[in-house]
């Protein structure tokens, strides 16, 4: 590792889940939940006939440009290289992908953060 771990603070949370909702607009590609943590991040979305390689590295690329503009501390990388990339299949397993981004990861956050 070239730097310290990442955590993200609260403010940068928010930067990169209004950026992931910007680049999907742009992109025009269907944002179904995102749900950023102090040390990740899940993003549910349909990008039909796009690579999944290109969308991490599309997400990656404009979060990391608006944590530059927007964060009070300088980091070089503020992502790891790698990320997992998954296919939903169906409309149920899509569901339940999408209540495990909004609901688990959120009650998870509280645990960690004791509220």
């Amino acid at each position: 590792m070239n730097e310290d771990a990442c955590l993200l603070s609260v403010a940068e949370r928010d930067l990169v889940e209004r950026q992931v909702a910007e680049t999907c607009r742009v992109r025009r590609w269907e944002l179904h939940a995102s749900s950023c943590q102090s040390n990740h991040l899940h993003v549910v979305l349909s990008a039909p006939g796009v690579d999944p390689k290109r969308v991490r590295a599309d997400l990656k690329a404009w979060c990391t440009r608006r944590l530059n503009e927007g964060s009070r501390r300088e980091r070089k990388r503020w992502w790891a290289d790698r990320g997992s990339q998954r296919y939903v299949w169906d409309e149920e397993a899509l569901e339940r992908v999408v209540i495990y981004v909004q609901v688990a990861q959120g009650r998870k956050d509280r645990d960690l953060d004791g509220r």
